[in-house]
């Protein structure tokens, strides 16, 4: 029932984005927010992300991952696992650049590495700052996130649109 309702959400959100000649429906990159992830969540989530692909590309919408804070979808890199399964021009990647790098402390890896993993993907960049661990309620300047190498990076890539995320 609550796929269901999940799935009608997503057609209505669609459905208001034409009205509204919205290209791009940001979407938050979890299988599920309330519970653990297990192999069923994640398998009824590749069964809904399909169906949700399908409802975009009949209406011309983007869907765009955005990376959160959590291990499911937190890089471009596991992005683009979704964004290749799917093999649609309807589903990108709208990385947050906060998160991103949080989870490259995580991770001990590389952001810059990790945001070029989407290249010719990224419907849209989130502009968001963090520290280590701490996701929300970041004034912009106080964090870690290296705005000034990352953005620049993203706009070279041919991103166009960048959304920015203040906390007061």
């Amino acid at each position: 029932a609550i796929q269901a309702q999940s799935l009608e959400i997503m057609k209505k959100a669609i459905n208001l984005a034409v009205q509204l000649d919205v290209r791009v429906i940001q979407l938050a990159g979890y299988d599920v927010y309330y519970e653990p992830s297990t192999p069923q969540t994640r398998a009824d989530f590749a069964k809904n992300l399909a169906k949700c692909v399908h409802m975009a590309a009949r209406q011309g919408v983007i869907l765009g991952f955005e990376t959160m804070e959590t291990p499911f979808l937190n890089t471009v890199t596991k992005a683009m696992h979704w964004v290749n399964r799917m093999a649609s021009p309807y589903l990108q990647v709208y990385p947050d650049i906060g998160n991103l790098t949080n989870a490259a402390v995580q991770y001990e890896s590389d952001v810059y590495q990790d945001l070029l993993a989407g290249a010719g993907h990224l419907a849209a960049v989130h502009l968001k700052e963090t520290t280590p661990g701490v996701f929300r309620e970041v004034p912009f300047g106080t964090g870690h996130v290296d705005f000034t190498t990352l953005a620049p990076l993203a706009r070279k890539m041919g991103v166009g649109m960048f959304v920015g995320e203040c906390w007061y």
